[in-house]
């Protein structure tokens, strides 16, 4: 499976569990460094998540392919410091990423913690909307795209940190209304909005902050490209047949997982090495799924019907 999307020159995200530039482990061992090298010389596209622009090889950076993703929580110091440890000005991070490198800029509001822009007392308001306005002001002088994802506190274990930001207590409806505001002020500042909560908003149904026609340039990948069918319009449900369809040639008698642990796999972490791609993918396809905005379906239902599972994409902004 690596080899196959290696060969089609699927992106490679970089900084998904932790920063690909510390400073100090990064100036004596370099193997980021030498990473990037390889990639220069395949000229193999990249997407590179960070908060650290300040120790980045901009030499190296400015001959590749590569797109940065800037993580950036909020536009305010207090909230920064509070969120992440031993971390650098928010505005000083942004301002330190070199203009010209990249492909594309990336800042990925992520978490988004609605909490963190109170409402003011006087106005009847779900959040402070000149507080969202400043931080997308900052922004859109830099970066090129705005990709946003609520706060997953079923996985955040900082319960100090949960009480501090205060109760989960918007709606469905709501987290749509404050998202919609968003991707409307983003648009008039000339950036892309991406989101994974309600893929409807979002300018791609890839919503890591790729558009559809760049992510065409490498492997259309099973889920994406099925997502894409609904998201355009050109189909109203999927089923299993569409799945099976989905999955390219090479990989239909492909085993899942050639590891002790699956590879790209939660649900199937202990029985993929027994079963093909599509049998792994088919199972997650007929689970008895609930609309949840933070899982990684989130825009979409599944339901059976006539003894046929069937699953749809919801546009929430005909909700609002």
């Amino acid at each position: 499976m690596i080899e196959y999307l290696v060969s089609k020159k699927h992106p490679i995200q970089l900084g998904t569990k932790a920063d690909p530039f510390p400073k100090e482990v990064e100036q004596e061992l370099q193997n980021t460094r030498k990473f990037l090298e390889l990639c220069n010389k395949a000229d193999y596209p990249v997407f590179i998540s960070t908060k650290n622009t300040a120790n980045m090889p901009v030499d190296l950076l400015a001959k590749g392919n590569y797109v940065l993703g800037i993580s950036l929580s909020s536009h305010k110091t207090a909230d920064i410091q509070m969120l992440e440890e031993n971390t650098s000005n928010p505005m000083k991070r942004l301002n330190q990423i070199p203009s010209g490198v990249f492909k594309k800029i990336i800042v990925r509001w992520q978490p988004f913690i609605p909490q963190l822009f109170k409402p003011r007392i006087r106005i009847k308001e779900l959040v402070n909307w000149s507080a969202i306005d400043r931080y997308l002001d900052k922004i859109a002088v830099i970066a090129d795209a705005v990709s946003i994802s609520f706060l997953n506190r079923a996985s955040c274990k900082d319960q100090a940190l949960l009480k501090e930001i205060g109760p989960d207590d918007l709606s469905e409806l709501e987290e749509v209304a404050i998202l919609t505001n968003i991707w409307e002020r983003a648009h008039k500042l000339g950036l892309e909005f991406y989101t994974a909560n309600y893929r409807a908003l979002s300018d791609s149904p890839i919503c890591c902050g790729l558009r559809e026609d760049e992510f065409k340039t490498s492997t259309p990948w099973v889920w994406s490209f099925l997502i894409r069918k609904l998201f355009s319009g050109e189909k109203k449900y999927l089923t299993i047949s569409d799945l099976i369809d989905a999955v390219p040639d090479a990989l239909k008698d492909v085993m899942f997982a050639t590891m002790d642990v699956a590879l790209y796999s939660r649900w199937a972490r202990y029985s993929a090495k027994k079963t093909t791609i599509i049998e792994e993918y088919i199972k997650n396809f007929t689970f008895d799924r609930k609309m949840n905005p933070v899982n990684f379906f989130a825009g979409l239902y599944s339901k059976m019907v006539d003894g046929e599972y069937r699953i749809y994409f919801k546009d929430y902004r005909e909700m609002v």
